[in-house]
């Protein structure tokens, strides 16, 4: 459930196949695992076309997946767990 504080910054394109496997699409390199690598899109309705033409013909579930805003204090704590040593 979106928080009231967080803010959208765009959208990616997601796909999840059969054995559960996440990627995102990026027009120029296709599937990319990382969702860093992924497009960004700033409008939900070209998301959702792209998303739409990438579904046809694929067995996969394709969605358009909100991106939101890291606060600074996430970036803190994901600092904070590389930081931390390995037991």
């Amino acid at each position: 459930m979106q928080d009231q504080d967080e803010v959208i910054v765009g959208y990616l394109i997601q796909r999840e196949d059969a054995d559960g496997e996440v990627s995102f699409w990026e027009p120029r390199n296709e599937w990319q695992e990382d969702p860093n690598e992924g497009k960004l899109y700033e409008k939900v309705e070209e998301a959702e076309a792209d998303a739409k033409a990438l579904q046809e013909g694929d067995d996969a579930t394709i969605t358009v997946e909100l991106v939101f805003e890291a606060d600074d204090e996430d970036w803190d704590e994901e600092e904070d767990e590389e930081e931390a040593p390995k037991a």
